[in-house]
């Protein structure tokens, strides 16, 4: 009987097939590499972008403008990511324009460069720019309003420079905008309301811009902001409602401001929330019932928000919290047990308000800095106060002493509420 013969391919064959798979991918490849290499960068693009950097004291980097053509190299090598460290100043190109024989420059990074001076007049040639980050250098003067006639842009940093005067109203034109980063400038004035046609942007980064005033009404419209900082400015009035319809939201800081009034109760909408910080809110009163469905945060801080109430019941809930500052408000009632437990937490701030009872029980390791200050804690102390590494502050409370544990932390009950300290006649 003869021996049927297998249906299956052999090894050797199976290799051969890969190999020629691989030849004719690497052909097609290097035909597209060919045919992109054939085209040459806009003329005046090519002229903008020689004006800009001699203006600002930058050269190519080596791994594009190989050829004496910009748009060469890496700027055309899609292996080659445009966020690589190491590649700055970098451009990025597109060459399928005029079938195939004009490349535009889609992206331009001059972060961290020492770039002096204004910004050119010869960017506004550089028309399908999607992405332009000048972070992190000594730009100076307005930021010109030809920016907003850049409309494929997506992404656009101008961060950590010294821009001066008001943010165009312009760039309330690049609707297809999804990151603004004008943080830590010398801005003016108030934000433009046209800002609010940016209604599928993501990030906004505004903190220490130099801007004030209240928050435009027309910011209503920016449903899809995740990541939002506009800390440490001159904001006024009230934190505006809407911002509890931004339910996308993973980041929001506030802090260093002049609000006035409560925290919204509408914040309770944004459980997506990792990172809170509102700070120095005057003339009004707040709770805390508006962050227990907020279980994701990571970092609450609600410092100096006039914040009454007690701390929530439930807060044994937020397992990934690892920072939590609730200073300088009026919170009473007893510090919950699990918030010492927390299986994240590494720093504590409840500093200044009026909370009472004693100390929890037990304690997490990883809680290593603990500040209860200046509130109305009583009793005897936990072993964990000697823990070894363990930052803590709780002078100004009325903690008991005695010969049990005067030597517990020595020195502290001259520290505490009505201890007659440097009373009577001196040493």
């Amino acid at each position: 009987m003869k021996k049927l013969l297998s249906t299956s391919p052999s090894p050797s064959l199976l290799v051969v097939c890969l190999w020629y798979m691989c030849l004719l991918l690497c052909l097609v490849r290097r035909s597209q590499a060919q045919n992109t290499t054939n085209a040459t960068t806009d003329p005046s693009e090519v002229s903008a972008l020689n004006s800009i950097f001699q203006k600002w004291g930058v050269s190519a980097f080596s791994t594009w403008n190989t050829t004496g053509d910009p748009c060469s190299g890496s700027a055309i090598d899609d292996s080659v990511s445009f966020d690589l460290e190491r590649i700055n100043p970098a451009i990025k190109c597109l060459c399928n324009f005029n079938n195939g024989t004009t490349c535009h420059i889609t992206k331009m990074k001059v972060y961290e460069q020492n770039a002096r001076g204004t910004i050119p007049e010869e960017l506004r040639n550089l028309t399908k720019l999607s992405n332009l980050d000048l972070g992190r250098n000594y730009l100076t003067g307005p930021l010109p309003a030809f920016i907003g006639s850049l409309t494929d842009m997506q992404y656009l940093t101008f961060g950590v420079n010294a821009l001066s005067g008001p943010i165009p109203k312009e760039i309330g034109n690049l609707r297809k905008l999804l990151s603004l980063g004008l943080g830590i400038n010398n801005f003016s004035g108030s934000l433009p309301p046209e800002l609010g046609n940016l209604v599928i942007l993501e990030q906004l980064y505004i903190d220490s811009s130099g801007v004030g005033g209240e928050i435009p009404s027309t910011f209503a419209n920016l449903v899809n902001l995740k990541k939002v900082w506009a800390s440490d400015n001159a904001f006024n009035g009230t934190i505006p409602d809407f911002i509890g319809t931004w339910t996308n939201l993973d980041t929001l800081r506030l802090q260093g401001n002049s609000f006035q009034g409560s925290i919204p109760s509408s914040f309770s909408n944004l459980t997506l929330l990792t990172y809170l910080q509102i700070s120095d809110i005057s003339n009004g009163s707040s709770s805390l019932a508006f962050i227990s469905n907020m279980t994701s945060l990571r970092s609450l801080i609600l410092r100096n928000n006039m914040i009454s109430g007690t701390i929530p019941s439930n807060i044994g809930e937020y397992q990934s919290l690892q920072q939590l500052d609730l200073s300088f408000n009026n919170l009473t009632g007893q510090i919950p047990s699990s918030l010492f437990n927390l299986s994240s937490l590494s720093t504590l701030f409840l500093g200044n308000n009026s909370l009472s009872g004693t100390l929890p029980s037990n304690k997490r390791l990883r809680l290593r800095i603990i500040d209860l200050s200046y509130n109305q804690l009583s009793g005897s102390f936990p072993s964990w106060v000697t823990q070894s590494g363990l930052q803590l502050n709780l002078m100004a409370n009325n903690f008991v002493f005695d010969k049990s544990n005067s030597s517990t932390l020595p020195g502290l009950n001259c520290l505490q509420r009505n201890f007659p300290c440097n009373r009577g006649s001196p040493i």
